[in-house]
């Protein structure tokens, strides 16, 4: 893909259209509330957050793009000034409320990026993703791949995300008479708290923001 035609969570002068991946802190820094550079697309769930992120921002600057939808754009080309087409399809991540990868396809081929993402062998919805993915696919591969490699050594080893859940409840129910602080942040731990809530019947959990 040439230059100057797209970015994905680059915040900088220069491109044609952004891409936003999902609202965690270092995918928006460069964003602000007075953003102009250009439109923003984004998930419907990340359009609908976006304004609480940053409030005042220009909403007519949004593009909402449907997951597992291919999604088509005209651009001009800055080598040759001609009009040159490309289609994208966000790909539920699994990483946050509205965190989608991208796959872009043109006349460069196929480009998948990634974004950060968690895609665990057990879950079903992201299976579903997978599947999705390779329909899009269709046979052909992926020429280009931005991965986001964070935790992408062996000796990373987490828990998957059903384990780790059922692990904080039986902390907290193994200390009826303590108070247990939860550290969040401002989106990603919204499943674990529904999910202590219905274990342990109780309303809501209190938590902290830290």
């Amino acid at each position: 893909m040439e230059r100057g035609l797209i970015s994905v969570d680059r915040w900088a002068e220069g491109s044609q259209a952004y891409f936003l991946t999902h609202l965690h802190a270092d995918h928006t820094q460069g964003l602000t509330s007075a953003w102009s550079k250009g439109p923003l697309f984004c998930s419907r769930l990340s359009a609908k957050l976006l304004p609480f992120k940053f409030p005042g921002f220009d909403l007519s600057l949004l593009r909402v793009l449907d997951v597992g939808v291919w999604h088509s754009l005209s651009l001009l080309s800055p080598s040759s000034a001609s009009e040159t087409l490309v289609r994208v399809m966000p790909v539920d991540a699994h990483h946050c409320p509205g965190a989608v990868m991208y796959l872009f396809s043109g006349d460069f081929g196929s480009l998948l990026y990634t974004g950060d993402f968690r895609w665990e062998m057990t879950s079903e919805k992201a299976n579903r993703s997978r599947d999705m993915l390779v329909k899009a696919l269709n046979g052909n591969r992926v020429n280009t791949l931005y991965l986001d490699n964070t935790y992408c050594n062996p000796s990373y080893s987490f828990p998957s995300r059903r384990d780790a859940a059922q692990q904080v409840v039986h902390i907290i129910a193994s200390h009826p008479k303590h108070h247990v602080i939860i550290g969040i942040d401002t989106l990603g731990k919204e499943d674990l708290l529904v999910h202590i809530a219905r274990v342990l019947k109780i309303k809501s959990p209190s938590c902290s923001s830290l």
